[in-house]
């Protein structure tokens, strides 16, 4: 069976400001619902309007949030007994606000989504231009990835009054799939995928894999199982108990015009740290080895760009549109490896994250197969590390060797099948 989205479930990972711990919540639309012992989440989200769904998800002991479009979020009325407002659509920070008092919500008990997301995989026959002629790429060229990465750097940036949850919707990808719904690994790659990159997520779940859950069908349990030990792996969303590491700073103050640029830097995996013209001055004398300008500067901004490159920095300001996919790898070779933050070999379907402590005594690294077949890669990080530890939803964690090169450690992933972690621990 391929569990798959229409009247959808839909887990949420509800981390950071949401949840202190990490919390899975299910949307539910049917008027049955499995028990809590079989979901393995107490929280379920459910639309308003479906009030015999809410009747019985109380009635089985589930914490309950109440979807409200955002139309109508001034005049709703929960049921008694009910956890939380889950907001869909364009409410202002006035009605959150009227809400919030009326109903006696704390924090974390009203959550606003995030759509602009897309359902992460790997698009087939990537179609491109090349002095106005159409091309698509062969099947050894790499692989166009739908990924959130960069969007969930911009996220990261954007300052809320409440809680948000990234979500998307399934978009079939083939026919055969308009009514089957994603296959198991999807719904794995997209949960690693929130996981890896610290985002709160709301990932939808086709109806017939929700009807036969209910039923208990077999093959449905065995997916869920699975679903489950990944949402339990990510539950405590470790990335966001650490500092992104990035080498290059991106500037502007509009990411939406440039996405796409940044979109790239993340399949290529050069990690960015976003940049506000008006915070260019601090970043003088800091980690980043080059700084992206996007927006066109103005004479503070150039100031801080000369102290910047006198500090050994380099700047590449960008005065028109450029292929971003081009312009992505020019900066990656412009980096050189020395000055990269992580290097991946025979894996064009990897995505990695670095993370560094607080006190830097040690590195987390995020890996993601967007391919989710296993495959071993290898990488190379800077600085020197003693141990290094892996640990993957499959797989128990074990330290991998690791090899010392030019002030870089290098190490092998085994068989990475989708998501996992690397712990790199600095020491004797």
């Amino acid at each position: 069976m391929r569990p798959c989205v229409r009247a959808f479930i839909v887990v949420a990972v509800l981390l950071g400001a949401a949840s202190a711990h990490g919390e899975v919540l299910v949307r539910w639309t049917e008027d049955r619902i499995p028990s809590t012992q079989t979901l393995g989440a107490p929280t379920v989200v459910i639309p308003s309007k479906n009030r015999e769904a809410i009747r019985a998800a109380l009635a089985a002991g589930h914490r309950v949030y109440v979807e409200v479009d955002a139309s109508a979020l001034l005049s709703v009325t929960p049921p008694a007994g009910f956890a939380g407002i889950v907001v869909r659509g364009n409410a202002t920070n006035v009605q959150l606000a009227a809400v919030r008092r009326r109903l006696g919500l704390l924090d974390g008990r009203l959550l606003t989504l995030d759509e602009r997301g897309k359902w992460p995989h790997i698009r087939s026959n990537w179609v491109t231009k090349n002095n106005e002629v159409l091309q698509v790429t062969g099947r050894s060229a790499q692989p166009w990835l739908e990924n959130n990465a960069a969007l969930m750097r911009i996220a990261a940036t954007e300052r809320l009054p409440q809680p948000r949850l990234l979500t998307y919707t399934w978009t079939p990808i083939t026919a055969s799939e308009i009514d089957e719904g994603p296959a198991l690994e999807n719904y794995l790659v997209a949960i690693a995928e929130a996981g890896s990159f610290g985002e709160d997520l709301l990932l939808p779940l086709h109806e017939r894999f929700q009807r036969q859950l209910v039923m208990g069908a077999p093959q449905a349990r065995r997916d869920w199982g699975e679903i489950r030990r990944y949402l339990e792996f990510y539950a405590d969303n470790l990335p966001r108990q650490y500092r992104p590491v990035a080498s290059i700073g991106v500037v502007t103050d509009a990411p939406a015009r440039w996405f796409e640029i940044m979109n790239l830097l993340a399949r290529h995996n050069l990690p960015f740290e976003l940049i506000s013209p008006a915070q260019l001055a601090r970043h003088a004398g800091g980690p980043l080895k080059l700084l992206i300008v996007l927006d066109e500067p103005g004479a503070p901004e150039k100031k801080a760009l000369a102290a910047f490159e006198r500090q050994g920095g380099m700047v590449q300001v960008v005065k028109e549109a450029k292929d971003p996919n081009r312009f992505a790898l020019e900066m990656r070779r412009l980096l050189g490896p020395e000055r990269r933050v992580v290097d991946i070999w025979n894996g064009i379907t990897v995505i990695a994250a670095p993370y560094q402590a607080p006190d830097a005594s040690s590195v987390l690294l995020t890996v993601l197969n967007y391919a989710h077949q296993p495959l071993p890669v290898q990488l190379r990080v800077p600085g020197v590390f003693s141990e290094v530890f892996y640990e993957s939803p499959e797989e128990p964690g074990a330290l991998v060797p690791q090899e010392h090169r030019e002030g870089h450690t290098e190490f092998v992933l085994p068989a990475l099948r989708v998501g996992a972690r690397v712990f790199l621990r600095r020491g004797p």
